[in-house]
């Protein structure tokens, strides 16, 4: 009971401190084998990396200093891209930088002044970012200028999604918000009360085409009570709204059922995780889980050969899309705060908190290659094309590539 209370206890220290993500939070004191709370050598302490024979080489393009990072804060900051070869990132204190894919050239550098907390993501002609203080920002791609600001009701911790002229924001109370791309005007909103204890985050939301839906437009998103909902884009009317994720047992912890990740799509069926439900396979067309596996998932899941999960003690699965059977799980790098696997060839990118990306084999996870691009964690990875663009919590951004 002594270790159940103890653990308890550090998550909801973690959950309620609005602070500092898991990683960030247990970085220092996990990496010296010490429980942060009681002071007590932990139990589960992270794996010590193994050498490793490399099956790939892997060069680093470029690797730039884009600012601060996070500081260690749970922050949704990330890095986007867009077709014209241009590759953007942001830091907490308001520095948004777009850089040359191919050599990571600046192109412009804004200092926004702002508590930036997520992006940033891309529109049509915008680069689209949130604060803590609830604002969407909007600047021109090409020039770095801003556009617009709105307000919204709350922090933003999910990157805004852009398509058909509309950004959507997921905000920190429960609220979606649609703004015009144009000018972020609000065309619509639509609420969902947040539970008396969740995890801080919430799940990007995905704008979906008519060709994905087989109909219209749609907003799939994700909230902190376990359900989903599919919102029609022109309008926020609802579609359809389901509870994937349940609460169990008595203690407050097993009542989190926070969607806090980006959904993965693939064959009209979405893939998300619940912070203690697990992963879920639920039915595009109208929500109905059609499996459910307790894996707790530590990011979003990706889906490529396999659907690929890291959980909160840093193990690598790779499940059966249709079943949620796991094909293999890799436990090399357990306990390392692993960020979201990225499906890149035929590898797996996963970074974890000592700043190594690591990459594995899709088809039976075997560790391939490994380097080294900060000394903070990884908290974003991207793959363009061939290239892997990382982000450290420093502020470090790395280029990528497996040469042949």
């Amino acid at each position: 009971m002594h270790l159940v209370f103890k653990c308890a206890l550090c998550l909801l220290a973690m959950t309620l401190s609005g602070c500092q993500s898991p990683g960030a939070a247990f970085s220092n004191a996990i990496s010296q084998g010490i429980d942060w709370v009681t002071g007590d050598e932990v139990a589960d302490p992270p794996h010590e990396l193994e050498p490793i024979e490399p099956e790939v080489k892997i060069s680093v393009l470029w690797d730039e200093d884009i600012g601060v990072g996070d500081g260690g804060n749970i922050l949704a900051l990330t890095v986007a891209h867009d077709s014209e070869g241009r590759v953007y990132a942001a830091d907490a204190k308001g520095r948004v930088v777009a850089l040359k894919l191919t050599t990571g050239e600046e192109i412009w550098d804004k200092d926004l002044d702002l508590p930036l907390s997520a992006g940033p993501s891309v529109g049509s002609n915008t680069v689209l970012l949130g604060t803590s203080e609830a604002q969407v920002v909007a600047l021109d791609r090409s020039s770095g200028e801003i556009l617009w600001q709105a307000r919204v009701s709350s922090e933003v911790l999910a990157p805004p999604e852009a398509a058909q002229g509309v950004v959507v924001v997921d905000t920190g109370d429960g609220e979606v918000f649609a703004l015009a791309e144009a000018d972020g005007r609000t065309l619509w909103s639509f609420g969902r009360h947040i539970v008396p204890l969740s995890m801080r985050g919430c799940g990007a939301p995905r704008i979906l085409l008519k060709t994905e839906t087989g109909g219209e437009d749609w907003v799939l998103a994700g909230f902190a009570d376990g359900k989903m909902a599919a919102l029609r884009l022109k309008d926020g009317k609802l579609i359809w709204e389901k509870q994937l994720a349940e609460t169990k047992g008595m203690l407050e912890l097993e009542q989190v059922v926070d969607i806090d990740s980006a959904p993965a799509i693939q064959d009209g069926t979405f893939y998300v995780s619940a912070s203690y439900g697990g992963v879920i396979a639920a039915s595009l067309l109208d929500g109905e889980v059609l499996w459910q596996r307790p894996v707790i998932a530590q990011a979003s899941p990706a889906i490529a050969r396999y659907l690929f999960v890291t959980d909160v003690t840093g193990d690598v699965y790779a499940l059966d899309e249709t079943t949620g059977r796991a094909y293999w799980k890799q436990t090399a790098l357990h306990q390392r705060q692993l960020s979201a696997p990225v499906p890149y060839g035929n590898w797996l990118v996963v970074g974890d908190y000592q700043g190594y990306v690591h990459f594995l084999a899709q088809e039976d996870g075997r560790l391939v290659g490994r380097v080294r691009i900060a000394r903070s964690p990884i908290r974003a990875t991207k793959v363009v094309g061939d290239v892997v663009l990382v982000l450290a919590s420093s502020g470090s951004l790395a280029a990528l590539k497996v040469e042949n």
